[in-house]
């Protein structure tokens, strides 16, 4: 076995890491970052489809400059190539389409097109800006439940369903009360969100040659097989490449993008662990995962719209945007409409993921006639297991640091409370890298 070492090794280059291996870099030192996949980015990158840049994942990227997405890139350097659609939201009900005012006030006006009625309207708004502004709910109750002490109306909780399934990955059954009103106060206004114009694994590749011209490293093809300890701390890793061949790296320092269970495990095990970090870890440890559909198309299934179209007239189907009509020329080829539709199963801890998953066709079907037989569809994916839609729902998210001094978490698995999605994963590698310069500091 050959060694080397560095100031910090980072485990895996979805957005966590790579937002992780950036900040570090910025502050001076030296990291390697291992990804197995021969691509940076997980399930923030593209893969070509016929001609098209199809996601891994991620599709709306936050990139406002409170973004802690943007403050990594600006912290070394790299440029973040977005078309900007903040604000292009339309909601489909059963009783239409409402699309978001450019001058501000939705959440009012989406309130008032689900409900019908101005007086109900108004006095369901009043009690989300006292739970805004004045007692915030706790984390007791679910924001289902939270609604059914205001309203009956089932066109609003429909409204809030397709909210939170496509922005926060869950159902509206299944987030706490507290953390989606953290989410909208602290991470929703104001946000900026943009597609990346030549793809999500454009911009990971933008953000590893900044880290590579300031001296640290991407290493793709590259597994982990090991973190190792020694008397409570972290001393490197073992990593392998595509041959068998093993190295170790030595650092003190490691950040894990895995997810929390598989730090565990190349850690050693659970007994490396304190118990409470275990128990926690085992404790509404359910993922949340999503149905991903990608097809394309000669014409534009929704004309003259080049937005995100949020659903609350479905079971499954939650989402669809047209990327090839966001940034023309660039995602597909002249006179080819590349489309992406997500779903999520109707309960996350429960999910039927291949019923569910014909299911999501089934309604994109209902919603646009004729598609299913008009598309050509490039992916049919269910994401879950490994590779899930989030691995830990909105408001369960572990702590990023461990027992284990130098051992940290980033991604989604350790989502900072009010965030969510890619924005979740790059705010814990803030979080991770300010505890660790705390303790360079200390």
């Amino acid at each position: 076995m050959s060694y080397e070492s560095a100031d910090a090794v980072v485990i895996g280059s979805g957005i966590g890491g790579m937002c992780a291996a950036a900040r570090l870099t910025a502050m001076g030192m030296k990291v390697i970052v291992v990804e197995k996949s021969p691509y940076p980015g997980g399930r923030c990158s593209h893969r070509e489809r016929e001609g098209c840049l199809v996601t891994t994942g991620a599709l709306m990227i936050p990139m406002g400059p409170d973004s802690a997405i943007r403050q990594a890139f600006d912290a070394v350097g790299a440029e973040m190539d977005m078309v900007d659609i903040t604000g292009r939201m339309r909601y489909r009900l059963n009783h239409g389409d409402y699309d978001l005012p450019p001058g501000g006030g939705g959440l009012y006006g989406m309130i008032e097109f689900a409900m019908g009625d101005e007086t109900e309207a108004r006095a369901l708004f009043g009690r989300i800006r006292d739970a805004l502004f004045n007692w915030m709910p706790l984390d007791t109750i679910s924001i289902r439940e939270w609604l059914d002490q205001y309203t009956d109306n089932v066109e609003v909780k429909n409204l809030f369903q397709g909210y939170c399934a496509a922005l926060m990955g869950t159902n509206l059954h299944e987030i706490p009360a507290g953390e989606f009103f953290r989410f909208l106060k602290y991470s929703s206004k104001g946000s900026r969100f943009g597609l990346a114009r030549h793809g999500n694994g454009a911009l990971m590749e933008s953000l590893s040659a900044a880290l590579t011209r300031l001296g640290s490293e991407v290493r793709c093809q590259r597994g982990c097989k090991s973190i190792l300890v020694e008397n409570g701390r972290v001393t490197g890793v073992v990593i392998s490449d595509n041959n068998g061949q093993e190295r170790r790296i030595e650092a003190g320092i490691v950040l894990s993008n895995t997810g929390p269970d598989k730090t565990v495990e190349l850690a050693g095990g659970e007994q490396q662990f304190e118990r409470s970090y275990i128990a926690r870890l085992r404790r509404d440890a359910a993922d949340a995962p999503i149905f991903h559909v990608s097809f394309v198309m000669d014409r534009p299934l929704i004309e003259d719209f080049d937005g995100c179209l949020v659903f609350g007239n479905n079971r499954n189907l939650i989402y669809l945007e047209i990327p090839s009509a966001i940034s023309p020329g660039t995602i597909s080829p002249a006179g080819k409409y590349l489309h992406t539709a997500y779903g999520a199963p109707a309960n996350a801890a429960e999910a039927d993921l291949p019923g569910e998953l014909a299911n999501t066709l089934a309604e994109l079907e209902k919603n646009f006639p004729g598609v299913t037989e008009e598309a050509q569809f490039l992916v049919k994916a269910k994401h879950s297991g490994l590779f899930p839609g989030m691995r830990r729902w909105a408001g369960y998210g572990m702590p990023v640091n461990t027992p284990i001094s130098g051992l940290y978490n980033v991604g989604d698995g350790c989502a900072p409370p009010g965030t969510i999605g890619t924005e979740s994963a790059a705010a814990s590698a803030r979080v991770a890298v300010e505890m660790i310069a705390g303790r360079s500091l200390s």
